[in-house]
This record gives structure tokens, sequence and C-alpha cells, in this order.
């Protein structure tokens, strides 16, 4: 179902062989036997997103202050809608075939409030914008048509509490503010629960780093349930709604926290990759979770089973975030730094294609 493929940061998946391309504008992607194809974009990709039910990829371009849409079926960029801000991070809810994007805005150097554009799928057309607050991550509730959007708030350069702001996606208008702890940044939900899960990290006390934590919302009336304890400064995280597993990449430990979504408490020890670990996304169907890691250039490889154990690696690719297709087992891993969109295959995880973007995708 349609709820199984939303993750926090997007829909990923990644492979063991990689395949880079010399031209700073390219995506990969990869086929069984090793093809390769080359793909046109915008520049300076860093955020992926993907609608499973259309096979359409959205990417946020920082530089060109764009986003593309690329057709999932033969890999080519099919359009390039022009943001009003600096777009950010992306959600899509495959129900509705909506995507929502967060804008960033700064006027003489001083910054303001944010916004949520939102995109009709069926044409690619800028239907409603929606002020939120400034650097917002956000989710959606297919299942609900819920929207989650985290905001930060500073008063005389002092961070306050942060807020969720919910908007409901049949009218484009905000619905509900719940109050959470300073600094939330990643937003995950899992639809088959309605849970929300918002993850925080925290700055030094006396030069030494604070575990993170992540504030669990109950989606039916909007109720803070549980707060979980994670490592240090965590930075993405992604759900599982088959297994009810929540994963949480902790940036400092270079670790993985697991949480058990029945009970909200972390299962066992974080799985130890490596410092810089950052964009996080699963395939449900395959149970893989696929963890990007922009200062080893490397694209993790975890099964989701019992072990919980790191079952491969996938070099070269400059990224901090992934995305997954879970119906054709494809996943989009797009580099900040050389502009492209890898493309693997789920199955193998080799890469098939690299296209090309625009610059610093997200």
């Amino acid at each position: 179902m349609a709820a199984s493929f939303i993750s926090g940061i997007g829909l990923t998946m990644f492979m063991s062989s990689s395949y880079t391309s010399n031209d700073p504008n390219h995506v990969v992607v990869a086929n069984q036997i090793d093809n390769n194809t080359f793909i046109s974009q915008d520049n300076g990709t860093v955020f992926a997103a993907v609608n499973p039910n259309t096979n359409r990829i959205y990417l946020a371009n920082e530089v060109s202050n764009t986003v593309s849409v690329v057709d999932g079926n033969d890999n080519a960029k099919i359009a390039s809608i022009q943001a009003s801000g600096l777009p950010l991070k992306l959600a899509v809810n495959p129900d509705t075939n909506r995507i929502y994007v967060t804008e960033h805005h700064i006027v003489n150097n001083i910054e303001q409030n944010g916004t949520v554009t939102v995109i009709d799928g069926s044409n690619n057309a800028k239907i409603a914008s929606i002020q939120v607050g400034a650097y917002s991550q956000i989710s959606v509730n297919p299942d609900t048509n819920r929207i989650y959007v985290t905001e930060h708030h500073i008063v005389n350069n002092i961070e306050q509490n942060g807020t969720v702001t919910v908007i409901d996606g049949s009218n484009n208008a905000k619905i509900a503010s719940i109050q959470v702890g300073v600094n939330p940044s990643g937003i995950a939900v899992n639809p088959d629960t309605n849970r929300i899960y918002v993850i925080h990290h925290y700055n030094k006390i006396n030069d030494k780093w604070q575990n993170g934590t992540v504030t669990v919302i109950d989606g039916s009336n909007n109720a803070k349930i549980a707060s979980i304890q994670v490592g240090v400064n965590p930075s993405g995280i992604a759900v599982n709604p088959d297994t009810n597993r929540i994963y949480v990449t902790n940036y400092i430990d270079g670790t993985v926290s697991v949480i058990d979504g029945n009970s909200n408490t972390v299962i066992g020890k974080p799985i130890k990759l490596d410092f810089g670990v950052e964009g996080i996304a699963v395939n449900p169907l395959a149970n893989k979770i696929y963890v990007a890691n922009g200062i080893t250039a490397t694209v993790y490889v975890i099964d989701g089973g019992d072990t919980g154990s790191k079952v491969d690696e996938i070099r070269k690719l400059f990224a901090w975030n992934v995305a997954v297709n879970p119906v054709t087992n494809k996943i989009y891993v797009p580099s900040y730094f050389f502009n492209n969109l890898s493309v693997v295959d789920g199955k193998h995880d080799n890469i098939m294609t690299v296209i090309p973007i625009g610059m610093y995708p997200d």
C-alpha cells in the first residue's frame, strides 16, 4: 500500500559496486548488467523524494532554486519547476499526487519565515504557498492527508522550543501547532500507526556534546506521548511501517539508533558506521535501510532483520540524502558536490545510471 512507501528523508536504496561520472552535473542509474545512462538536470541538487505511484522523482536544487522532475521509467528529466525561495526539503503524498517543498527566504541578509510550496504532480503546477518557520523539515501521512512541518524559533539569538505545524492537505490550511523541544529537525511519519517522530539535536554543555532525543506525537490528537534518547547530533530519521521500526542517524557518533515503535524504546546497541552519517531511508518491501554519508562518500546498506547489521557499502557517492522507490526497487542518491543523481538497482545494489541535475541537489 502507498503508506509503506513514506520515510522521513525520502524513499531510498543503494548498491555495493559504484560508478561515478566525471561530469559534475550528472546522476547515475544502474541496471543489473551495469549499463550506464546520463541524464541532464539543473544545478545544486541535494534532496530527493519519490512518488512510487507515478514513478516520478523530485529533486530540490539549492543553487538554481528549482525542483527537477525525473521520469523513473526512462530516467529523463521532464520538468524544472522554479521555486520562490531556496528549496530545502521535499515530501510526497502518493495518494493525492501532491509534492510539498520547504523553501528558505533571506531578504537583505535577514532570515525570513519559510514557506511550503504545494505542487500538483499531474501538471507540475504550483497551487499553494503556506507560510511556516525557517529551515523547516517536512513529512506526510498519506492515510490522513496531513502534512507535518518542523519549525525553529530563535529569540535574541537564543534557541526556543520549536513547533510542529500540522497542515490539512485537502485545503492547505494550518490546523494545529504542536510545541516540541529545541532544535527540531528531521521528521518522519508511520502512517499505519499514525505516529509522528521528530528528532532534536542539542548543543554542547561544558564543552561536552549532549545526546539527542526523538519526540513521539500521536497523530489522532496531536499529543506528545514519548521522548526517546538517541545518540549525539541526530540528523536523519526514517520509518519502516511494516515492522514498526524507526531508524535515526547520529552524526557525531557515526551510528544508527533503532527504535521499537510499539514500546518507544531503543533496541540494543546502535549500529556502528562512520562519523558523518546523515540521510536515511527505508525500503519496507526489502526491509533494507540506506544511510548516506557525505564525508566518507558512502551509502551504507543495513539489514532490517533481527541482526540489524551493515551488509554492504556503496562507495564514491557524495550524498547527504537517499530516496527509494520500493515498487521498482530503485534507489536514488543525489550528490551535493557533483550535482548529479545516481540510480541504483536495489536487487544487486549496483549503480545503473548517473543523471545530471542541478547545483547542490538535496
